[in-house]
């Protein structure tokens, strides 16, 4: 039995494991080390688990995860992100939709500061959700934005998927962070369209609501100036170059901590409760990436990866019809698997093929974050959608008819990242990173 052969069984020992209901590391774990016996034997396997667990721990630059989420925790677990939402509402909810584009906005914010979308549906759309049904807005628009919203948090800093790619790819986890930022603005942008097209076509589903006061908007700015701190000083730090990511993170976590502090939101309990709470995180997402590695590496002694890269490339079909076959593999991934399992599993195999079409890593780092947040809205297993509907309270069929819309808006942003790579690579360009 060759290497090669080795390696395809070991991924259908993965299906198979992840399909009978085992989680999704310890499936990469045993299906690792079983290809890995039979390619090195006893000896070899302990010698690659030992140096994929050590190095992923030890290593600097992977303290950046920890730091992020130890910042999204201490927001979270003090409720420094509960104005968000009535901020946003206090300048755009005169509008028509407008509950639904500062849904948006609010949603993007606090999942770009705490770095996890799921944090911003809970956050978020427990106050967003009871105030479009106060003012009479239609359930599956209202659904939809905040579903659409909180994808908007792997695109823009600082993104934990971002993080993971770059983890596992060895790309400059700052220039993906920056990377995000102008699809990001993008999706956004798509978002308010998809909204303005809905109160167009129908127009009780977004009714206007009341007009505030220039002192009532200012007063609502008071109120969330702890977040705009915190992602002024996050983001301005990776992107004038006066901090790495890591530093950034770590910077985001002391300020949170203090502003908590100074806001007597902090107390022993609460404390006690975010290092539980942030440990408890930091070691599941490290167990995951870890035993993704030693996949990635069993993988990679297989040969299969290459095999695989010289079987495609070998097909002579054009670079666009390749890559429409990718994205048609993470659609259907998608519906079964989260965003960070699908990047995990399939980054080693699909990288160099991407790479030997002549694409950037940078940039299909942004394709494979766009093409897990789509699977995040599709059935039957979309994880977003699952989230929301847990929170409404609603029929999971009624959450999927809410998001259509911008699952549309979604297929057209994908669709210009692929045929516009600079809107990706522009940024990092210009901010004098290199683009790979």
């Amino acid at each position: 039995m060759t290497t090669v052969t080795i390696g395809v069984l070991s991924i259908v020992l993965f299906f198979v494991l992840a399909l009978i209901g085992v989680k999704i590391c310890y499936a990469m774990l045993a299906s690792g080390i079983v290809g890995l016996l039979f390619i090195s034997g006893a000896k070899g396997t302990i010698s690659v688990v030992s140096t994929a667990l050590f190095s992923m721990i030890s290593s600097y630059d992977y303290c950046v995860l920890p730091m992020f989420i130890l910042m999204a925790t201490i927001i979270t677990e003090t409720g420094m992100g509960t104005s968000l939402y009535t901020s946003c509402r206090s300048w755009l909810g005169h509008f028509k939709g407008g509950l639904c584009i500062a849904t948006i906005i609010a949603c993007a914010v606090f999942a770009a500061v705490t770095a996890f979308p799921w944090a911003s549906i809970m956050a978020v759309g427990a106050i967003a959700l009871p105030e479009m049904s106060r003012y009479g807005y239609d359930k599956k628009m209202a659904l939809g934005s905040i579903a659409a919203g909180s994808e908007l948090g792997d695109l823009i800093p600082p993104s934990s998927m971002f993080i993971i790619y770059g983890m596992m790819t060895s790309t400059s986890i700052g220039s993906l962070l920056i990377a995000g930022i102008v699809p990001g603005l993008l999706m956004a942008g798509l978002y308010v369209i998809v909204i303005a097209l809905w109160c167009k076509v129908k127009p009780d589903a977004g009714p206007r609501g009341p007009k505030t006061t220039a002192k009532e908007k200012l007063i609502a700015l008071k109120e969330v100036w702890p977040i705009l701190v915190v992602v002024a000083f996050v983001m301005g730090g990776i992107l004038i170059g006066i901090c790495t990511p890591t530093e950034a993170g770590a910077l985001g976590a002391v300020l949170a901590f203090f502003v908590a502090c100074v806001q007597k939101r902090m107390n022993f309990k609460i404390f006690k409760n975010i290092l539980i709470a942030s440990a408890n995180m930091i070691g599941m997402i490290y167990m995951v990436i870890s035993c993704a590695m030693l996949m990635k590496q069993m993988l990679a002694l297989s040969g299969l990866t290459f095999a695989m890269s010289d079987a495609v490339l070998g097909l002579a079909l054009p670079n666009g019809v390749l890559m429409v076959i990718i994205l048609i593999v993470y659609i259907i991934l998608g519906m079964f698997f989260d965003a960070t399992s699908m990047i995990l599993l399939t980054v080693g195999i699909f990288l160099p093929i991407v790479q030997q079409c002549g694409f950037s890593a940078l940039w299909f780092g942004v394709i494979m974050v766009r093409m897990g947040d789509i699977g995040g809205l599709t059935p039957p297993m979309g994880m977003t959608a699952f989230f929301l509907k847990g929170l409404a309270k609603r029929p999971l069929a009624e959450v999927f008819k809410g998001v259509t819309p911008f699952l549309a808006a979604d297929f057209v942003g994908l669709a210009l990242l692929m045929f516009f790579p600079a809107i990706c690579e522009w940024l990092p360009g210009v901010l004098g990173y290199t683009v790979i």
